[in-house]
């Protein structure tokens, strides 16, 4: 189903997928390669908040709430990409409920992964996220 409606882009070692405080319209996911999220912090530093591989998703939050991008992305050397535009995933979204459950899913998981690395000290050992284009994909599969 997702395939119907992404398309394929490729980039190369350094390219910015989009910058912090860009509008976002599409949805991006790792086919191959790495990204870098990075964020410019109060004091003008960026911290380099996560690196997101095969299978992630990137530039939801965008999607969902219609507000400016939270963080800078990066390639970290050649990368390729399923990228979907939000009028596109809307319209999926109201045809098959069960992919936006997945993707609500993995928003979760992903919130709770930040927090209980956030929270080293009561759980030091954080069970693994899943990817989350796995867990869009087994709740697409239910439909």
């Amino acid at each position: 189903m997702i395939s119907t409606i992404a398309s394929e882009e490729s980039y190369e070692d350094g390219h910015v997928l989009f910058y912090e405080g860009d509008v976002g319209d599409k949805l991006f996911i790792v086919v191959s390669g790495k990204v870098q999220i990075l964020k410019k912090m109060s004091g003008g530093e960026i911290k380099h908040l996560a690196t997101l591989k095969e299978n992630d998703f990137l530039g939801e939050l965008a999607l969902f709430d219609e507000e400016t991008r939270t963080a800078t992305v990066r390639c970290e050397g050649p990368c390729t990409f399923l990228v979907i535009q939000r009028n596109d995933l809307e319209q999926l979204a109201h045809e098959y409920p069960a992919i936006a459950f997945g993707f609500i899913k993995a928003l979760i998981r992903r919130m709770r992964g930040m927090i209980n690395n956030a929270n080293t000290n009561s759980n030091p050992a954080p069970k693994p996220v899943p990817p989350a284009a796995e867990t869009v994909a087994k709740n697409s599969s239910k439909i």
